[in-house]
């Protein structure tokens, strides 16, 4: 890569909440920033003059983060911030798609497969072949210790999940979500459940993790879309969906929904039951003022979502008056 001057625009490559949404990085053309994600402050940046970040993730709040280089993009370097170098490093064949790292285990996704890794001393622990996943769909969630407890990735077939846990009633799920490619995934904070969209965005779907049953059915609309983020809140009563529509659908997620199928574990993967059957559509919707990428979590009350073209912005969410404000939206590049 050139060497930027100062008159070269800066370019935001990726953007990533660490595992507990307290901060979230950005990757640069030029280095890389990390700043708190509520209320929105800066916390520290890096320049680099031969490359850029296209891939970054930090490990809990703390200086060490891994991160994937413009120049070598099949490459993850792992670094500690407060020495100012990497402390270690894996190579691939093929580009890296995406990346998750815990106190005890590295994530690295790749075109058609997924491996976990021993942080400690890098030795792969499991591998997961993948349908061609270019997107770098993964979710995953951690236990209290900041160690990786449940993973979900595209599965090797075309529209199948993979859901893994890694706690100490462990298993593994491979079951279909839907007959064409998944559009993307996201756990609830507790593993517990998963909704996976469509790739044309049109239909959201619920599932149990452990059993597999396919709890809600959600309809985001009858026009095709990109889905770019969802987000449960802290109470599972919510799914908030974005796209490049510029729209936010705010779903409801009834707090018996797990209680209906739990008991039928033989319904893998099908939608039935009192919420199942049904298309759900949004109890509330909001506008963006952009169309970029996004990625979004739920603070309390608050929707805080961060856009790829720089970006900041903070909604309060009141389910039952179903009132959807924004409090605050910011340029936070400039900081």
């Amino acid at each position: 890569m050139e060497k930027q001057n100062k008159k070269t625009k800066t370019q935001l490559n990726c953007l990533s909440f660490n595992r507990n949404k307290t901060c979230f990085t950005c990757g640069l053309s030029s280095g890389f920033k990390i700043f708190n994600t509520n209320p929105f402050q800066k916390r520290f940046k890096r320049k680099f003059e031969d490359f850029g970040i296209i891939r970054l993730e930090l490990l809990g709040s703390s200086n060490v983060m891994a991160f994937v280089r413009s120049t070598t993009p099949n490459k993850l370097t792992i670094w500690d911030d407060y020495q100012s170098q990497g402390i270690a490093e894996l190579s691939f064949e093929t580009e890296i798609t995406e990346m998750k790292i815990f106190m005890d285990k590295i994530i690295v996704c790749c075109s058609d497969h997924v491996i976990v890794y021993r942080l400690t001393d890098l030795e792969s622990v499991d591998r997961i072949n993948t349908f061609p996943n270019q997107k770098g769909l993964i979710s995953v969630t951690e236990n209290d210790q900041e160690q990786l407890k449940v993973l979900a990735v595209s599965g090797p077939k075309r529209g199948e999940i993979v859901i893994k846990s890694f706690s100490q009633n462990s298993y593994t799920n491979v079951f279909k979500a839907f007959d064409q490619q998944l559009g993307q995934i996201q756990l609830n904070s507790d593993g517990a459940m998963v909704a996976i969209s469509s790739i044309d965005g049109t239909l959201i779907k619920v599932f149990d993790c452990k059993t597999q049953n396919c709890l809600l059915q959600l309809r985001r609309g009858k026009k095709k879309a990109n889905i770019y983020s969802m987000a449960f809140n802290e109470e599972d009563t919510l799914l908030a969906v974005t796209s490049n529509r510029g729209s936010i659908h705010f779903f409801n997620i009834p707090s018996d929904v797990r209680e209906e199928t739990q008991k039928k574990k033989e319904k893998r993967g099908i939608c039935y039951g009192k919420y199942g059957m049904k298309k759900e559509r949004s109890i509330m919707k909001s506008k963006l003022t952009n169309t970029h990428p996004n990625i979004s979590t739920f603070i309390g009350d608050e929707l805080i979502i961060i856009v790829l073209d720089g970006w900041y912005f903070k909604f309060l969410v009141n389910k039952k008056r179903g009132t959807v404000i924004q409090k605050e939206g910011k340029l936070f590049l400039k900081f």
